[in-house]
């Protein structure tokens, strides 16, 4: 499994993940969100089958969350971008793994 880790920084509160894999096999990830308290909440992200491509939003939940880590097959690349609250659109891709 990969991992990927994002600590939420400054104003941008909002990434767009986009996972792409060669075969269009079901697979599973993981996010598991850090609060600061020591507290964590976990989501499994479900790929269904005859997609090669899945896209998705991840938002702060809370004024406490301080990082979410994401776990992927290795075989998937991940691409994330860091999305202008105000516009919802991809600014610039910061991550591809």
């Amino acid at each position: 499994m990969k991992t990927f880790t994002h600590t939420w920084e400054g104003e941008i509160f909002l990434l767009h993940l986009e996972l792409n894999r060669s075969d269009a096999v079901s697979y599973q990830a993981d996010l598991v969100r850090a609060f600061r308290d020591g507290k964590t909440s976990s989501e499994v992200i479900r790929v269904k089958e005859q997609e090669t491509s899945y896209r998705f939003l991840v938002t702060r939940t809370h004024p406490r969350e301080t990082s979410f880590t994401f776990q992927y097959p290795d075989d998937v690349n991940l691409k994330a971008f860091k999305l202008d609250d105000r516009a919802y659109y991809p600014t610039e891709s910061f991550f591809e793994g």
